[in-house]
């Protein structure tokens, strides 16, 4: 029974990674089509899913206190531990700040949000949305400092006001005390169904026809870090707190999520490292089978 549940969500995620990826191969999908899905995922889908998403969570769910500390606790140790392990490994100062940024920010909403959706029910993906922002905040604050004070190039990246995830959350609790007309929600939630097969199907392409002559030791344990310590540490804070349910599962899912795409990009901006940030998330998203099998087993 557990296997095959496990599979009732593997099946899913990774068929539709695969088809992506054969597509591309075929080339019926090409650079262009696989950059527009991109930015209707990123720029539209996914604020969509944060705009509704938020917009219905209740108020006692944004002020919990537990889904902070669940979430930041860990993703903050898990960039200490991420610093620690790049001085052992006497990385490059640029590598080490790379490094560190994909340890702990994750593909949250890519490969997130229909994991939640899979594992939960659709309607996890309110809490889904709201723990996705938490990442983004601080891949966009800690995250961007990090990479600012590691590179001699100058550059206008990472922008908060400039995301549109971020306008969209706000957006959504502001208006959380209206409701939305039927008429309005209707494409809303059409687009919003579309955005995850749609994301799985750009994560696969975009993996196709990358060379992996990879520094595959240092990437190893990047993985090891993001697809085993950063879980581990969220199921050990929620053992300290006793948190339990949609929550919980929630945070450790996001938490469990291979290097978020994000990664590479902001490392192209920086100037910093692209390649080692790009097979980094190619890696990580293939070891992320046999990664979330295992923690599938335990939730």
């Amino acid at each position: 029974m557990v296997m095959m549940n496990v599979l009732g969500v593997l099946v899913p995620i990774f068929g539709l990674i695969l088809i992506g990826w054969f597509l591309k191969r075929i080339r019926l999908l090409n650079d262009w089509l696989v950059g527009a899905i991109n930015n209707y995922v990123y720029y539209i889908g996914i604020s969509v899913i944060t705009f509704i998403s938020l917009h219905d969570t209740s108020t006692s769910v944004l002020l919990d206190p537990g889904i902070y500390i669940l979430n930041l606790v860990p993703m903050l140790l898990t960039a200490g531990i991420a610093y620690v392990v790049a001085k052992m490994l006497k990385l490059p100062k640029d590598m080490s700040a790379v490094f560190i940024v994909c340890a702990f920010y994750g593909n949250t909403g890519y490969i997130g949000f229909p994991l939640n959706v899979f594992v939960q029910g659709k309607s996890s993906l309110n809490t889904a949305a709201f723990i996705s922002t938490l990442y983004t905040i601080v891949v966009f604050t800690l995250g961007v400092y990090i990479l600012r004070r590691n590179t001699s190039e100058p550059v206008e990246a990472g922008k908060l006001h400039k995301l549109p995830i971020i306008w969209a959350a706000l957006l959504g609790i502001l208006l959380s005390w209206l409701t939305i007309p039927e008429l309005v929600r209707m494409p809303l939630e059409l687009i919003s169904d579309s955005t995850s097969p749609l994301a799985l199907l750009a994560t696969g392409a975009m993996a196709e026809g990358a060379a992996l002559k990879a520094d595959l030791k240092n990437i190893g344990i990047l993985s090891a870090i993001k697809l085993a310590l950063a879980p581990a540490l969220v199921a050990f804070t929620g053992l300290l707190l006793g948190s339990t349910g949609v929550i919980y599962k929630t945070s450790l899912l996001e938490a469990a999520t291979p290097v978020a795409v994000t990664n590479s990009v902001l490392a192209s901006q920086f100037k910093m490292r692209e390649e080692f940030a790009s097979h980094a998330v190619i890696i990580s998203t293939a070891l992320f089978a046999i990664s979330l099998a295992i923690i599938l087993t335990f939730i």
